[in-house]
This record gives structure tokens, sequence and C-alpha cells, in this order.
């Protein structure tokens, strides 16, 4: 089968969640299949897909470009990303599908869904994998009173989008039942999938050559994201001072690049340290005697949180970061719901070293058992088998 994919952003590093799913997902299905993607390169990004991939890049949109379309896209009532990306890539899948017609076309990114139009009659799947309407309303309630003025135009924008540009798609896939809850919200009328993200559970394991360090916690994200951001500040602002108290020499690192203004100032309190962009984040979860992820907002699955589990480390999580994340709450991981929780849920972990080992243990056990990418390449071509109307794919 040859499934042409077009994507927001390309399947290089650096690797953030889309990223890194997209990775994973054309690596395995070109084992099998013809692979060929288009996809926007984003300032940063480098090096070589995978084998067997064909990629074609464009440039992304100069953030002039982005600026520029801001008016038109607000007397449209369409996000700023939709106004700026979608035309070229129609132009370019209309290009590669009058070349070589594909079986398929894999669509990552809700901002791109615009794009159906360029693809008939050539049957698409949309992959927003969670749901952005409530990431962008997360992003509005963050910044300074003009900064939350224009993402809540934007925030209101997404969401009327989503009530009818997913349509023609065969299926939408999303990575829990609550972000497939919620694009069924927008438009009932939807097929939606949810399949889970995998990990590279070889590269994401423990390592008895590092020490866990004892009373140091690890909070991992993209600062950019803005739910990363409000986790960041609950677990800072809220939690960390009711941790300190039970273990006064505990310590916080929280690793991430684009640290903004707003999260660095999070360094200012007492044993957190603000760590930015890291080459390789594993040495942290290595280190760790807990893993904290107390997400307050967003959608989606939450990568890093399995990929701490998968390294061994002891995680801590929110019930909103554990969604289409299937572990058994105080065998595998353990769960708070408020700031009391998760503290209390943090200290435990610090201090008791018999149960953070089983936690761990437990943990990398359910990750290695429930989330190989394997299982997420077959469930995509089962996927894309129907919409093509294909039974079975070889």
């Amino acid at each position: 089968m040859r499934i042409l994919f077009c994507a927001a952003e390309a399947p290089l590093p650096p690797l953030n969640g889309g990223r890194l799913q997209l990775t994973h997902l054309v690596a395995g299905l070109a084992r099998r299949h013809e692979v060929d993607i288009v996809a926007y390169r984003w300032p940063g990004q480098h090096g070589e897909p995978p084998a067997g991939v064909a990629l074609e890049t464009m440039p992304a949109p100069a953030r002039s470009r982005r600026i520029l379309s801001t008016p038109y896209a607000a007397l449209r009532r369409l996000p700023g990303q939709v106004i700026s990306e979608t035309p070229r890539m129609a132009a370019a899948a209309r290009r590669r599908l009058a070349a070589d017609p594909a079986d398929v076309v894999h669509v990552a990114g809700a901002r791109l869904a615009a794009v159906i139009d360029a693809l008939n009659p050539c049957p698409a799947v949309l992959v927003p994998l969670d749901a952005w309407h409530l990431n962008a309303e997360a992003a509005a309630r963050v910044g300074g009173p003009l900064a939350r003025a224009v993402r809540t135009r934007e925030a209101t924008a997404v969401r009327r989008f989503g009530t009818h540009a997913y349509r023609g798609y065969a299926s939408v896939v999303v990575v829990s039942e609550a972000d497939a809850a919620a694009a069924r919200e927008l438009d009932p009328g939807l097929h939606v999938d949810v399949v889970p993200n995998g990990v590279d559970t070889d590269a994401y394991a423990p390592n008895r050559a590092v020490a866990r360090e004892p009373g140091l916690v690890v909070f991992v994200g993209a600062m950019q994201w803005a739910p990363n951001a409000e986790a960041a500040g609950f677990l800072v602002r809220q939690v960390w001072p009711l941790v300190l108290e039970a273990v006064p020499g505990a310590r916080l690192a929280l690793v991430g690049r684009n640290a903004g203004e707003p999260v660095r100032r999070l360094g200012r309190a007492s044993g957190v340290e603000v760590i930015g962009e890291v080459p390789d984040v594993r040495p942290w979860l290595w280190r760790a005697s807990a893993f904290a992820c107390p997400m307050v907002s967003g959608t989606g699955i939450k990568n890093k949180l399995l990929e701490a589990m998968a390294c061994g480390t002891p995680s801590v999580a929110t019930p909103l970061a554990l969604r289409g994340i299937r572990a058994e709450p105080g065998r595998e991981l353990l769960v708070g719901s408020g700031a009391a929780d998760v503290a209390q849920a943090l200290v435990r972990a610090l201090t008791d070293g018999e149960l953070g080992g089983g936690l761990g243990s437990a943990a990398r056990d359910f990750v290695v058992r429930e989330h190989s990418w394997e299982a997420v390449v077959r469930a995509y071509e089962g996927i894309y088998g129907a919409a093509a109307g294909v039974t079975s794919l070889r």
C-alpha cells in the first residue's frame, strides 16, 4: 500500500509529542508499505527521516507571514495556522497525488484539516491526536491581558473550525477516549478511532548504572505549550511547598525547552531549578526519585509520563495526565487529584524506597505490555484498510 502523509511538522528532531508519534509510526509502516511524506520543516529541525521514508519538506511559514495572515484569519473567522499553512500544503498534496496516486492519505495535524478538498477522490484519515480546541482554550488562560485576548479569539476560531472541518475524512484518530468525546461533541457525525501512543522501550529503559538521587523530583515538558506551563506553575506554587514541609531537602527540576519568563520565574522558589532544554532527557529520568506529571489542563496522551514509567521512575500524576493510559493507580503509579493529594503521593514516592521500587518495576512492565509501537502501527494499518476498502494490508 502507498500512504501519502501531509504533516504539519516533519518527523525530525527536536521531537515533541506529535513529531515523536509520527516518526515511530512512519518507521514501522515503511517496513511493509511505501511511505511518502510532505511536511513543514520548522526552525531548528534537523536530521533525516527514518529509513525507507521519502520526505519532502517545505519551510514553515515565517513569523512575519503568520502575523500578516492574522487579520485575514479574523475576517474569515478561522484559526491563523489554517490560513498560513493550508494553501501550500494543499498545492503540494495535489501535485504529489497527480504524479503518483496513493491508496490513502494521512493528514497529521488538525490545523491541516482543510486540505481535504485537495485530496479527493483519494480516501483520507485525519490525525489530530488530541482535542485542538481544548489546548487552544488552555493557552488563552495564560499570559498578559493582550495575549489572553488574542488567544481567546483564536480559541473561539479553533472551536468553530472543529465543528465542520473534519467532515469528509474516513476516520479522525485521537489518542484517548476523552479526546474522542471532545471531537464528537463538536461534530457528532464524525467517525472517530482511538489509538494510544507507543514508547521506544529499548531506548527508554532503566539504567542500573545511574543511581537515583534522594529527594529529586523531575517534571518534563516543552514549556511553550500552555498546559505544560500551567502544570509547572501548579506544581511549584501549590504542590511543592507541601512537599518541602515533609521532605525539607527535596529538589525539583523543571526540564524542557522554550521556558518563557513565567516559567523561569518559578526557579526563584525554594528547592526549584529551571533546567531548560537538554540534549537527552533520559539521564534526568534515571536520576529522579520521583517523576511528577501534574497536568491541570490540555488533552492527548502524555508521552513524557509513559517514557518516565518505561525508565522505571516512580511516577505521580493527576487524573487528567492519565487519560489514554490504562495504568493501575497504586500499583503502576500514584495518582492525586488536588495539590494536597499530589504532594502526599510525591512524599510517599520520595520517602518509601520499597514503594518506589515496586512502582517503577510495575510501571516498566505495563508500558512494555501495553504501549509498543508495533501495536500502534497495526492499529493504523486497520484504519487505512477500512478507509481504502481493503480488508487486509500486506
